[in-house]
């Protein structure tokens, strides 16, 4: 295996195979150099230097550095094993668990208040742990980081850590895998070494984030050399339809009308030709047969998602009382911003997503597998944000494709860069200042509810995949929606719109489900009103007309969300989707 350098501050860390390793599954990272290079860098002086002026940073400090030792001396001690993931399955469970120290105070530190108000140190603190762990060979996968051991953060955290037992699931993984021989365990003590490198990449800080992501690149690169992960190939319905596209092309640059006489032609070898495209006419007729069979079958297929999607929905929807949402084919930036983003009305976009690889790409589970398998992504479990009983373990993605868990408002691009180039960041975002303020990703089955909700900025909701029902209410009936008054969730109405109770929330069952005119009539509206205050009544009484919008997102359609209008979303397939924030 060619060598291969990662950059970590301004020490190179070089990936090699480990000396007598020939035939044997060999590590895609030399943990020895990785460790050297860390405790060498710049950025690693930089941090201590900044934890040992933080409040309570200085203890951290000296812990980390023992941290940093201990992994030293368990690598150069395991350095040249077969077990392929850190130094080895779980090997450093003795001073190594100094870094799951390490992890267990930042973890602490990062959730005791708002995220925001955080030091970043706390952030750069946990990715050093994390690395060091990935390197002791420690094992992960528990509940939060650095909590394996204990199966979870209490009975609401079942889901992700009893089931790792006393070591965490990983290193139920590489014990199981030692029994089973090297290459077992290799694959076990890596995705160890993943969990702990996504959880750095998702938790950590800026500081050592390009030598996590290149170390989550060769790992990854590792994982689908174990697992025998083939370049992934379009499903066979999209092969065949461009084969058939392409003989139908060869078809048409062979069919040269002829007349008797004119071509030279012996008279054998034209009638042989003319057969032929008699022959290329009787096919034709038979594809344009099966278009016709094709369309049908399409038919019936819509038919059956609708049917489908009414039994998922909640009452009222896609009905008298509710106002299809405007839908436009591929607008100018000009006639959105005129019609829609200026007057705060939704639209359905058309025509916009089709050159988004992700269209074609994330409706294949083995593509996602390929691509982002092991890698470790938050996912909720449960309801709701709001339910009783919700909890946000962390799982692999290979994983939550078979599960009933979902990707919730995760800015998974930043994560995994081989899924943002699946995307295209729309036109429209130039609107307004242009600046856009997050990309995130939501995945889940079927049933997948987002509660009734508001955000502060315009929003452009790109479905990639499967279909999703989406329910809008607007700014001027935001009494009806009963916000929380207070907390997290003061954006977050407390109806539950699935079964909404009419006695706590009788303003709700009255905000009107349609009103004159409609979302389409009043997208289309040109106001020639000279003066600010003109505009602002006009737009206003617009919103109050228009209360509430719903429709039924498809794949390679994008909703238009202006900022302040309540909405409510519903997966009524495996759905995938992908939203923009911007100002």
């Amino acid at each position: 295996m060619a060598a291969e350098t990662v950059a970590a501050g301004k020490q190179p860390v070089v990936l090699q195979p480990a000396a007598g390793m020939a035939g044997a599954v060999e590590p895609a990272v030399d943990w020895q150099q990785v460790v050297a290079a860390l405790q060498g860098s710049g950025e690693w002086r930089e941090l201590l230097t900044d934890l040992a002026a933080a409040p309570g940073g200085p203890s951290v400090a000296a812990l980390l550095r023992r941290a940093a030792a201990a992994a030293a001396a368990v690598v150069a001690r395991d350095w040249g094993s077969a077990a392929g993931g850190g130094s080895g399955s779980g090997s450093g469970a003795g001073p190594c668990r100094l870094a799951e120290a390490v992890q267990q105070v930042a973890w602490e530190k990062l959730h005791s208040g708002d995220w925001h108000s955080v030091s970043v140190v706390w952030r750069d603190a946990y990715a050093a742990a994390c690395i060091l762990a990935a390197a002791a060979g420690l094992p992960g996968g528990g509940a939060s980081p650095g909590r394996g051991r204990q199966g979870g953060g209490g009975g609401q955290q079942q889901g992700a850590g009893q089931a790792a037992g006393a070591l965490g699931a990983a290193a139920v993984a590489a014990e199981a895998g030692a029994a089973e021989g090297p290459e077992a365990a290799a694959a076990a003590a890596l995705a160890a070494a993943l969990w702990h490198l996504d959880m750095a990449a998702i938790m950590g800080g800026p500081l050592l984030r390009p030598l996590v992501d290149s170390l989550i690149d060769a790992q990854q690169r590792r994982w689908q050399q174990l697992h025998g992960t083939a370049a992934w190939r379009p499903p066979a319905g999209q092969r065949a339809a461009a084969a058939l596209a392409i003989a139908e092309q060869q078809q048409q640059a062979q069919q040269q009308p002829a007349v008797d006489g004119e071509d030279g032609e012996e008279p054998s070898a034209k009638r042989q030709r003319q057969g032929g495209m008699a022959g290329a006419a009787g096919e034709a007729g038979k594809a344009d047969d099966a278009a016709g069979e094709s369309a049908a079958a399409a038919a019936r297929a819509a038919a059956a998602a609708r049917a489908a999607d009414a039994a998922l929905l909640p009452p009222g929807s896609l009905g008298p009382r509710g106002t299809p949402v405007a839908t436009a084919e591929l607008p100018s930036l000009e006639a959105f911003w005129r019609h829609y983003m200026s007057t705060d009305t939704p639209v359905v976009v058309t025509g916009a997503m089709e050159d988004w690889p992700a269209v074609t790409r994330w409706c294949d589970p083995a593509y996602l597998i390929a691509v982002a398998g092991p890698r470790t992504v938050p996912v909720e479990v449960g309801e709701h944000y709001l339910a009783c009983i919700f909890t946000q373990p962390q799982r692999q993605l290979r994983f939550q494709l078979k599960l009933h868990c979902f990707l919730v408002q995760h800015p998974l691009f930043d994560q995994i860069p081989a899924l943002a180039a699946d995307i295209r960041e729309p036109p429209y975002c130039v609107l307004g200042e242009g600046e856009v303020q997050s990309i995130n990703a939501w995945f889940g089955p079927p049933g997948t509810v987002t509660p009734l909700h508001t955000d502060p900025h315009p929003n452009l909701l790109c479905q990639a995949a499967g279909r999703k029902y989406v329910r809008l209410y607007s700014p001027a009936h935001t009494q009806a929606m009963y916000p929380h008054a207070e907390g997290m969730h003061t954006n977050t109405g407390q109806v539950d719109v699935d079964a909404p109770d009419h006695e706590r929330h009788p303003l709700f069952a009255q905000a009107p489900f349609q009103g004159k005119p409609s979302c389409a009539v009043a997208a289309h509206v040109q106001l020639f009103v000279v003066g600010f205050a003109a505009v602002c009544v006009v737009s206003c009484l617009l919103l109050y007309m228009v209360a509430l919008a719903d429709c039924v997102l498809e794949a390679g359609q994008m909703l238009f969300i202006p900022p302040g209008w309540w909405h409510y979303v519903k997966s009524t397939t495996v759905s995938f989707s992908v939203s923009f924030w911007w100002r």
